[in-house]
Order: structure tokens, then sequence, then C-alpha cells
């Protein structure tokens, strides 16, 4: 019996044995339920498919703590909403299992504060990048030069002109979204100093009676030439320093060199003709003056004389509403599409606001040959068109490429009073009012000057502006028929 009862203990033990081993197997066999992931990183819009694993008898309920992050179907495919964590959920068998979820929000743009720009070799420029959207999880971007001979690039966007020739600057997102913007700079040899160049005239001060010519003599250090020109023909006009007294009034005459160093002037005062009668002339309001007695000049067009007609008179009401405290200042922004709506703004406050390329299309709008569309200089020469803008101009005018400095055009008979020109070197529009003079809203030189960092017209013109004749031209508006 005692060795019955043995056997029977260990036949028992031995099942058990079998037993634990069967189920062993049997977890090694079949793993657990689970999701395929518990942690997750995606970009705002992408999706991805979660699973569960495993023995599931019930039906399986997905739910996200955050659907304003992250969405989850039925099925559960993951929708990336937007920058965020949340914590998805799948219950099955009255389990719940969960994954935490990192939505990145991806660059969408990179732009520059520059397309094009041109410099000498030897200086610096810093362009500036503006990435988007600013929730980006990373904005910063990667600078680099396609020659680094030509010109260099910091890392915080800084540019060193290295030698002459053009490269292209690119700066490119870092967070792998591909996004980037690119600048293409023109490096020019360096400037030469200018040797000492003088003008002088015979005289500083004139007085003339209407009707009568006087003559003023030019004296340059090596005898270059000079461009005659005065601040209002409708006071006294000069031709090669022979001065034509028109009627009462004050007037500047300015005598340029060509090369551009250097300007003499001379105030003249021309008082009333003898036979003038003791009448009070009525006084012109000079917003709407026409100054239709002032003819096109050698190769100017009708139409140009028209337009520097219209911007005279925009000039003429500049000034006599700085005599009366009236403010006109420079701004890219705030400033008002029409002359009207100009006139308007400063009446009701006392200010208004212009720009350099907004003086010219307003003159263009009220002759009709453009409408609210808009068209500006851009560093490097070129022009943004706006709408069909373009082909509103071409309807009367000639858009010209000619990459030359003012006494190259000047030389060749190729700059013309009216001609609405852009800068290589400046993002900027101004238009020749002839005899080295322009009109400009937008540079200083004789048109006004800044007042607590903010620039203020005293003039539109014509006058000198700075660093007209050493700078280049890159296209020419140039009104025809």
């Amino acid at each position: 019996m005692e060795h019955a009862g043995r056997r029977k203990w260990v036949c028992s033990l031995f099942f058990v044995f079998l037993l634990w081993m069967s189920i062993s197997f049997a977890a090694l066999a079949a793993p657990g339920t689970g999701l395929n992931k518990t942690k997750l990183t995606l970009i705002k819009g992408a999706t991805e498919q979660l699973t569960l694993s495993g023995e599931v008898s019930g039906k399986i309920t997905w739910k996200s703590s955050k659907k304003s992050v992250v969405t989850v179907s039925a099925t559960g495919r993951l929708t990336a909403k937007k920058k965020g964590t949340a914590t998805v959920t799948a219950r099955a068998d009255g389990k719940t299992y969960r994954c935490k979820v990192t939505v990145k929000q991806p660059v969408t743009s990179v732009r520059l504060n520059q397309k094009s720009i041109a410099i000498s070799a030897g200086k610096t420029y810093t362009l500036k990048a503006t990435v988007k959207p600013t929730n980006a999880n990373l904005r910063t971007v990667a600078w680099t030069s396609s020659d680094k001979s030509i010109v260099t690039v910091t890392t915080k966007g800084k540019l060193k002109a290295v030698s002459s020739g053009t490269a292209v600057i690119t700066a490119a997102a870092k967070d792998g979204s591909g996004k980037k913007a690119t600048c293409k700079i023109l490096v020019k040899a360096p400037a030469q100093p200018k040797a000492d160049k003088t003008v002088t005239l015979d005289s500083s001060s004139l007085t003339l009676q209407a009707g009568k010519t006087g003559t003023l003599k030019a004296t340059t250090s090596d005898g270059s030439k000079v461009a005659w020109g005065t601040s209002d023909r409708n006071i006294v006009t000069v031709s090669n320093g022979t001065l034509t007294a028109k009627k009462a009034g004050t007037a500047t005459i300015a005598a340029r060199r060509l090369d551009g160093a250097m300007t003499a002037f001379c105030k003249v005062t021309v008082t009333a003709s003898a036979n003038a009668t003791n009448q009070t002339e009525p006084k012109k309001d000079t917003t709407t003056d026409t100054s239709a007695d002032i003819k096109p000049q050698a190769g100017e067009s009708a139409l140009a004389r028209k337009f520097l007609n219209v911007l005279q008179n925009y000039s003429n009401r500049v000034q006599s509403d700085s005599t009366n405290g009236s403010v006109w200042r420079y701004s890219n922004s705030g400033a008002a599409s029409t002359w009207s709506a100009a006139l308007s703004m400063i009446q009701k406050k006392g200010y208004t606001y212009c720009n350099c390329a907004l003086l010219p299309r307003w003159a263009l709008r009220e002759l009709g040959i453009i409408d609210s569309t808009n068209f500006w200089g851009l560093a490097g020469g070129g022009i943004q068109f706006r709408g069909n803008v373009k082909e509103q101009l071409l309807k009367h005018c000639e858009i010209i490429k000619v990459y030359k400095t003012p006494n190259q055009l000047l030389s060749e008979g190729n700059l013309l009073p009216g001609d609405i020109c852009t800068w290589v070197e400046y993002q900027h529009t101004n238009v020749y009012a002839g005899n080295n003079l322009w009109y400009d809203s937008g540079r200083s030189g004789a048109v006004g000057g800044y007042q607590n960092g903010t620039f203020v017209f005293k003039t539109f013109g014509p006058a000198a502006t700075v660093n007209m004749s050493g700078t280049t031209v890159g296209y020419i508006i140039r009104l025809v028929k």
C-alpha cells in the first residue's frame, strides 16, 4: 500500500508539471493584448494607424483626450490637427490601452526682406528672414551662399560682398519642411574715390524783371560740362546759363556737374514787368493748375509734359502746405491711394503721407493711365507689377530695361523729362524732371529732411536728390502716347 501511494503522488506531481509547462508555452506563443505604439510624434496634417493586437473578443472603442490636437477614427486612424499633446485610448474587453501623441507644427513659409540687392565689393548687408507660422516648433533657418568667392553669409544672415559677380543666398528652414527663400546678390566693383571736382557760379543771387533775360556763368575745376535746371519754370527758365524771367516770384537755378560730384545754386528774384497793371492778379489754385503754358522739351511727349505738370502741381501744394503748417510725411503704410484722398486727409488731420512709387502713381491715375492697381521699384532695379497694371501702362508707355547711370543715359539722349526710373542700388522710384533734377518723394537732398525720426517733405521737386548721378537706373517707364 505504501508503494502504491507513493506512485500515485509522483503521478500527480508529474501531471501538475505538464500542466504548468503547457500554460507557459501557451503564454509564449500568444503574447498579451496591446497597442502597436504607446508613444508617437506626428507633424501637423500627418496620419497614422494604431492597431490593438492580441485576443480581443468585444468591440474596440477609440477616443482622443484632445480632438483639437489629434482625432481618431472608429478604426484607430489618427489625424494630427495642431501643435500639442494628447492621449489616444483604445478600450476593449473592459481594459484601456493608451498611446501618448505629440503633434509638431512645421514651418509653412520662409520669406526674405529682399528678393534681389546690389552692393559694392567690401560692403555688408543683413538679410532678414520671416518664418511662419509663429508657433512652429523650430523656426530657425540655415543660410548658404551659392558662391562664397562673390558673397559670404553668416548664421545670422549678414552678407559680405567679396568680389564682383552674382550669387544667390538661400535661407532654408531647419525643421525639415523643405521651405526656403532666396535673394539674388549683385556685387559691383568698389567705387573709385572721386577727385576734387567743383563747380561755381558767377553769382549766387540775381534780380530780373519779368520778360527780361539774364546770364549765369558756371566754372568747373576740370573744364567739364554742367546741366542746368530751375526749381520753377513758371518763374524763370534756363538754357545753357541763359535765364528768361516769366513772372514775379522767386526760383532757384541749379548748375550740376554731369559727373554728379557737385551742384551750385543761384537764387533768382523776378519782379513784375514795367507795364504791369496795379491790379492784384487772382491767386491760382495750384492743386488744379495744368501749367499749359509749359511746352514739351526736346524728346519728351505731350503726355509726359502733362504728367510733369501734374507732379509740379503736387509739389506746389506741398510747398504751400509746408508754409501753412500742414505736414507731408514719408510712409509706406497709411498713405492714401489717390491725390484727392491725400488732400482730404491733410484737410481733416493736418498731415498726410506719400512715398516714392506712390507719387507717380497718383499722377498716372489722375491722367487715366492706370486704375487702382500698383507697381513699384525693387532693390536691384526691377519693377513689381500687381494685377494687370503692366498691360495698362503699355497702352501709353514704353517699359525700357537700361541698367546704366544717368550720365550714360544723358550722353546717349536716352533720359527724357517725365521718365519714371527705378534704381539698382535702392528699392526706389522717382521721375526725371530734366536738367539733372528730379521729382522725388523718397530720397532726401533738397526735397525735405528728418524731424523726430520721420521724413518730412518741403517739396516734391524738381530738385537735386542724394546719390542719383552716381547710381544706376534699372528700368525706365516712358510716357509716349
